[in-house]
């Protein structure tokens, strides 16, 4: 039967018994490697600036109390009249009586005020007032020069005897404002009714300015 022969390493040859060694040993020496490149190189610059600080002064102000303003007085009392201690005055002085007599006319009256008449909207009126005299604007000289065209509305008040008695501009240009506020003036109307009344009432008229 044959036997096996047994093979032994030398330990003297044997790497695995030499790994702990060589790497105690090169752990020692990166750490002395470290510590040297440490202590080269220590001093550390940056290229950031730091700002300069800015000396803030705090300045302290006393500030004067402030002064309460007095209330006025109050208003005085109505004074009692008294009996006067002045001898030279006689006791039996009496105010003059003074006879007015009702039965003589009088010239001179002062006129009666005259009631406001009221005005009533325009979508209040059983009868709308009507046109009786239409007066067509002139066209201003300097706006036919400036070929200037356009429309102005107004906004006249219609009175109980059909008369514009005011006008107001809604929509104008100036050089065309004044020639139709002339014209709108001298319109003639039938007055509104409100309840078989004539009534005062605002409405609108428009006039047209274009060149031929």
């Amino acid at each position: 039967m044959a036997r096996k022969a047994l093979i032994y390493k030398n330990p003297e040859v044997d790497l695995k018994l030499r790994y702990p060694k060589w790497f105690e040993a090169s752990m020692v020496i990166t750490l002395i490697f470290m510590i040297a490149l440490f202590f080269a190189f220590k001093k550390f610059e940056s290229g950031a600036k730091l700002e300069k600080t800015v000396d803030v002064q705090i300045e302290v102000q006393q500030i004067p109390p402030t002064k309460q303003l007095q209330k006025p007085p109050p208003p005085a009392r109505p004074k009692i009249p008294i009996e006067s201690e002045d001898e030279d005055i006689p006791e039996d002085l009496t105010i003059e009586e003074t006879e007015v007599d009702f039965t003589q006319p009088i010239d001179e009256l002062p006129p009666p005020p005259e009631e406001e008449e009221p005005i009533v909207p325009f979508y209040a009126l059983s009868e709308k007032p009507e046109v009786i005299k239409r007066v067509q604007a002139e066209y201003p000289e300097l706006a036919k020069k400036a070929g200037i065209e356009g429309t102005v509305v107004l906004k006249v008040l219609v009175n109980t005897k059909g008369d514009v008695e005011k006008v107001e501009v809604l929509k104008s240009h100036p050089l065309l404002e004044e020639a139709a506020i002339k014209a709108a003036k001298q319109f003639k109307f039938k007055p509104g009714k409100q309840r078989d009344k004539f009534v005062k009432v605002w409405m609108s008229i428009p006039f047209t300015f274009k060149l031929k």
